[in-house]
């Protein structure tokens, strides 16, 4: 292919009217993904309204309603309709202000995003343990993911964006109203009962029981309902355990104070060779949860903590000195060198992500009453490793 003909591709590619993929028409009937909402804004829609540096303020749009804030009255009937990524003109709260009207950036609802403007129900986990978390699991368009303790619900839009069309995200939260809460934003964002199933449960009581509500996607009892028995398990709380069948995921992440209680419940739904992380604010905790997965019969591999410390490296550019020798104006043009600058002040310590493999089973060999062991990595007795940034006492 000659250049002319691939800037013709490119130009062509470019010009295409964008088009949802064919594998997401199927489930348009329970709602959009994040990405795929268009390009204007409409009624029901979510929206982020960007007020400054990190100030986002998300908005469900209705007819006739009015957003009051710090910077002014904005109608929603102004923002329907418009185009994302534009500014709607607001009222000023100050009578007679001599300044311009107040503007606030309609900006288009994505997991990226969200994650800076979500309401805190409890700590998130941002953007920069998000990436490490995504990659070490190895998740990827299909992938099925079990995550414990919902929370706020920033981690599950990263993941349902990342195994989405065809993936589904099982995330279990033992506090009832979180579970609720974070299953009303899930569909208000976007995100249908196919690809997020939110759950009540507590996996850190072991249980290998199946649940056909959790596989068909049931969701909590609402607020409205009454309690039965049923409903809230036999000691009058969450039910135990995952509710999935034998080796059913492909992921699971713990985010729960003891991570080392779920491991049964781990080993019952992670499927072998699948990825295990937990997150833990506290050293002591890592420790714990190293020590219950070396235990025997040594189904995990590849046992490591990291710690994400981000700390920013800025470029100055400089002009090169004039070297012995050379003659002032012996150069057309001055030369200059780049030089590295860091930051003074960098984000501090978040939490420890301790990430494991489980191993393959074991296979017979053939002709031998012996069985062979499949790790596809480092021995199971492999010390535990501790990986971060800067001296921070823990061997």
């Amino acid at each position: 292919m000659g250049w002319h003909q691939f800037v013709f591709f490119l130009f062509v590619l470019n010009n295409q009217t964008p088009s949802t993929p064919l594998s997401l028409t199927h489930r348009q009937q329970e709602g959009e993904m994040l990405s795929l909402r268009g390009s204007v804004a409409k009624e029901g829609d979510v929206v982020l309204l960007f007020r400054g540096h990190l100030q986002f303020t998300p908005l469900l749009l209705q007819r006739g309603a009015m957003l009051h804030c710090k910077d002014g009255k904005f109608m929603h009937d102004d923002i329907i309709g418009m185009p994302l990524g534009t500014r709607v003109r607001g009222v000023s709260n100050i009578k007679n202000d001599p300044r311009s009207a107040p503007s606030l950036l309609v900006m288009q609802n994505c997991a990226d995003l969200w994650t800076v403007a979500v309401p805190h129900r409890t700590q998130i986990i941002y953007n920069t343990d998000i990436a490490i978390i995504v990659f070490n699991l190895r998740l990827c368009p299909g992938s099925l993911v079990a995550e414990a303790g919902t929370g706020s619900g920033s981690l599950t839009h990263s993941i349902a964006k990342t195994v989405a069309p065809d993936g589904v995200v099982y995330t279990y939260d033992f506090h009832r109203l979180r579970c609720l809460e974070a299953m009303q934003e899930f569909r208000r964002n976007g995100l249908p009962s196919s690809l997020v199933k939110c759950n009540w449960r507590d996996v850190c009581v072991t249980s290998s029981d199946v649940d056909e509500a959790v596989m068909q996607g049931m969701q909590p009892p609402s607020a409205g309902e009454p309690e039965t028995e049923e409903a809230k398990g036999e000691e009058g709380g969450p039910k135990a355990g995952y509710g999935l069948p034998k080796h059913h995921v492909d992921a699971v992440f713990l985010d729960v104070p003891s991570p080392w209680l779920a491991i049964d419940n781990v080993l019952h739904v992670l499927r072998p060779g699948g990825m295990l992380c937990t997150f833990s604010p506290c050293i002591e905790q890592t420790q714990r949860t190293a020590q219950r997965l070396r235990q025997p019969p040594h189904e995990f591999i590849d046992i490591r903590t990291v710690e994400v410390v981000r700390k920013y490296i800025n470029p100055v550019c400089k002009k090169r000195p004039r070297r012995d020798g050379e003659e002032e104006g012996c150069d057309d043009k001055p030369s200059y060198r780049y030089k590295f600058r860091p930051a003074l002040v960098s984000m501090g310590h978040t939490a420890y992500l301790t990430f494991a493999r489980r191993r393959l089973e074991c296979i017979p060999e053939a002709g031998a009453g012996d069985t062979t062991v499949v790790t596809g990595g480092e021995s199971a007795s492999a010390d535990f490793t501790f990986e971060t940034r800067g001296d921070t006492g823990v061997s």
